[in-house]
């Protein structure tokens, strides 16, 4: 692999992908040391919105980091039908990264389970103009196929659907890791 579309990796050298930030450091955005040239992204995970206060926090703490040079995308951020906070809040922790991607003209690197069905009613109503790439992408070509009608990328993971990945034309696939070891 090239590039590492999405990683948790902070040793990625710079360049070779883009590292997603941890909920520490949005908690505290001044703590944030980039590496010369390396590519972030940050955002509000949705298993991070079970805690009401800290999320709130968040919120308010994740314009800093999304105005930073190295800071490329949003995200991930999305709905998770298995954990976090009810998927009613869920979603507006969502619009409201989806608004502030729309604010600092980024694109959204996105965390979906079990939750495709209020992503693409979200897409509808919310009418983004910034990209959306679904990360870790598992499912098959036919919801595959509706991501991509609906505008969004998929990016791929280790394990994943090859008829599906067939599907992705080239310039709309990605490829990561997502993950933390080396």
């Amino acid at each position: 692999m090239d590039f590492d579309f999405h990683t948790h990796r902070f040793l990625t050298p710079p360049g070779a992908g883009i590292v997603n930030l941890p909920e520490d450091w949005v908690a505290h955005p001044e703590r944030f040391t980039p590496q010369l040239g390396a590519l972030y992204s940050a955002g509000i995970h949705p298993w991070w919105t079970a805690d009401e206060a800290r999320c709130s926090l968040l919120l308010r703490r994740l314009p800093q980091l999304l105005g930073h040079p190295q800071v490329v995308r949003v995200g991930e951020c999305g709905l998770d039908r298995l954990r976090g906070a009810a998927l009613e809040r869920q979603a507006e922790v969502f619009a409201a990264q989806v608004a502030l991607a729309e604010e600092f003209g980024l694109p959204l690197t996105l965390h979906v389970v079990r939750a495709f069905d209020l992503l693409l009613q979200l897409r509808k109503r919310l009418r983004p103009t910034t990209p959306w790439v679904v990360h870790g992408f598992r499912g098959g070509p036919a919801l595959a196929q509706q991501l991509l009608d609906a505008g969004m990328d998929l990016s791929f993971g280790p394990r994943f659907n090859t008829l599906a990945y067939e599907l992705v034309p080239p310039h709309r696939r990605y490829r990561e890791t997502d993950s933390e070891e080396p």
